[in-house]
C-alpha cells in the first residue's frame, strides 16, 4: 500500500504502518533518511522502483550527496509490487525461434527509380488484462505491405507493475550522404536506456530506418557482431520497476557459441535496377484481405484493426474441432491498399479471400486465383451459399457486387488461422 500523501510520515513506524518508508521500501534499523536516495545503489533490504521519480537521485559527487532528501519526498510513494516474469525470452509459435526473428527481422535491400525505404522496428507493450508483455516487430520497405508481428511472455503477481524496457545497440551508418537515416528513431530510447513499457500502446518503441529520395544514392545501416550482450547488434531487456526480475534477447546457441542480440543490415537505393525485397518480404504484398471498416471480434469487443494493430487484444476464433469460439493470441497483421474487392451481403473483401460457408467449407469471390496466390482450394461463392456468424447461425448471401476504387485492407493471423470480421467468419490466409 502507498505511504500516504499527506500528514506525517516516519522512516520506522512512529508516524503508522501506512506512513512509514522502511515498511514501504525496506531497510531495517537503525534507519538513516539518506539511505533512500533513489540512486540504485541499495542495501540492507532496500528497493526503490525505477518510476517513484519524486525520490531524489542525490547527485553523489564522490564524497556526499549534493540534493537535499526530504520526508515530503515520499508522499504517496509505492514499493515494488511481488510476481514473477517468464523465464523465456519471446519466442515464436512452433518452432521456438527467439524474436524478433533472428535473420529475418532487421534485413531489408530495397531499390527504387524514384525513392526507396526500408526500416524495421521493435516495440513493447504491457497487456495488463491478459498478464503478460507484448512484443511488436517488424521490418519494412516503402514497396510492400504494412507487416507485424507479436509474440509474448506472462507474468504473475504483478497488477499494476511499472515495467521497463531497455536496447543495447551500436548500429553503423554508411555511405548516407543525401540519403536520410534514422539510427533509430528521434523518439527511440537511446542505448542501454530504460524507458517505462506502455499500458495502452507499443512505446518505448526502437525504429531504425534508410530512405533514399533524390540522386543516384544508396543508404545503409548494419550491425553484425554479437559476441556478447553489450556488442553492435540490437538487444533488449525487459523489467520489473526495480530491475529485480528480468528477462533479455534474443539469444541463440549454436555449437555451444552463444550469439547475442539480432543483426541490422538495411539498404535503400535510388536508381534504375531494380532490387530485392530482401529475407522477410518485399516486393508486394498479399492479394488477400478484409476492408479496414469491417471490424475485429476481439475480447474487448468490436474493434478497428489499427486499434488491434496498438493493443494487440486476443481475438475470437473458431476451432472446428470442438465446434466452439475460442480467445486466441493475435500472431501478425498485414494492412495494405487493394482495388480487387467485393461486397458480399455487409463484408468487404478482396476477391481471393476464403470465407467459411455451413459446415466449415471454405469458398471465395475467386477460386482459381485463392488457388493460384495461396495453393488452397475453394469453393464458389454463390448467391444461396450460408455464411458462418459468429453467433453461431447461418446468413444466406443476396448479394455479391464488386467495390470500385482502391481501398485500405487487412488480414491478421491467429492461432486458429481464423477470425471474425464484421461478425462473419474469414480465413487468416497468411
Amino acid at each position: 500500500m502507498p505511504i500516504e500523501s499527506s500528514g506525517a510520515i516516519s522512516l520506522g513506524t512512529a508516524a503508522g504502518t501506512n506512513r512509514s518508508i522502511s515498511g514501504e521500501l525496506g531497510g531495517t534499523e537503525p534507519h538513516a533518511l539518506s539511505e533512500y536516495y533513489r540512486d540504485g545503489s541499495y542495501s540492507d533490504g532496500i528497493s526503490i522502483p525505477a518510476n517513484e521519480t519524486g525520490i531524489p537521485t542525490g547527485n553523489w559527487n564522490g564524497y556526499t550527496y549534493a540534493e537535499e532528501i526530504k520526508f515530503s519526498d515520499f508522499y504517496g510513494v509505492a514499493g515494488a509490487e511481488s510476481g514473477s516474469l517468464a523465464t523465456t525470452w519471446f519466442t515464436s509459435t512452433g518452432l521456438p525461434v527467439p524474436q524478433p526473428r533472428v535473420g529475418v527481422w532487421g534485413h531489408k535491400n530495397y531499390t527504387n527509380a524514384s525513392s526507396a525505404q526500408v526500416g524495421a522496428s521493435v516495440g513493447f507493450f504491457n497487456d495488463q488484462p491478459n498478464d503478460r508483455i507484448a512484443l511488436r516487430d517488424s521490418t519494412f520497405d516503402s514497396s510492400a505491405a504494412q507487416t507485424f508481428n507479436y509474440t509474448y511472455v506472462a507474468y504473475t503477481g504483478y497488477a499494476t507493475e511499472t515495467f521497463r524496457a531497455k536496447c543495447q545497440y551500436s548500429v553503423n551508418a554508411s555511405t548516407i550522404f543525401t540519403a536520410s537515416a534514422e539510427n533509430p528513431a528521434s523518439y527511440s530510447p537511446a542505448t542501454n536506456t530504460y524507458a517505462n513499457i506502455s499500458t495502452s500502446s507499443y512505446s518505448p518503441l526502437w525504429q531504425w530506418s534508410v530512405t533514399a529520395n533524390s540522386g543516384t544514392e544508396t543508404g545503409t545501416l548494419s550491425a553484425s557482431t554479437g559476441t556478447s550482450a553489450s556488442s553492435d547488434r540490437p538487444y533488449w531487456t525487459i523489467a520489473n520497476s526495480v530491475e529485480t526480475d528480468t528477462l533479455s534477447g534474443p539469444e541463440t546457441t549454436f555449437s555451444g557459441t552463444t550469439t547475442y542480440g539480432n543483426s541490422v543490415s538495411l539498404t535503400a537505393t535510388r536508381g534504375t535496377t531494380g532490387g530485392p525485397g530482401g529475407p522477410g518480404g518485399g516486393g508486394g504484398g498479399p492479394e488477400v484481405c478484409i476492408h479496414e471498416d469491417m471490424l475485429v471480434s476481439t475480447q474487448n469487443g468490436e474493434q478497428s484493426i489499427h486499434d488491434i494493430k496498438e493493443g494487440s487484444p486476443k481475438i475470437w476464433a473458431w476451432n472446428n474441432e470442438t465446434s466452439t469460439r475460442e480467445l486466441v493470441d493475435l500472431l501478425a497483421i498485414i494492412i495494405i491498399n487493394h482495388e480487387n474487392l467485393y461486397t458480399v451481403n455487409n463484408l468487404k473483401l478482396t476477391e481471393d479471400h476464403p470465407v467459411y460457408l455451413k459446415d466449415y467449407t471454405v469458398a471465395s469471390v475467386n477460386p482459381s486465383k485463392t488457388l493460384e496466390n495461396y495453393e488452397v482450394s475453394a469453393a464458389q461463392l454463390a448467391i444461396g451459399d450460408e455464411m458462418m456468424k459468429e453467433d453461431g447461425t447461418l446468413e444466406t448471401i443476396t448479394s455479391i457486387e464488386v467495390l470500385s476504387g482502391e481501398h485500405v485492407t487487412y488480414t491478421l493471423k491467429t492461432e486458429l488461422s481464423n477470425f471474425y470480421a464484421n461478425n462473419y467468419l474469414v480465413d487468416s490466409e497468411i
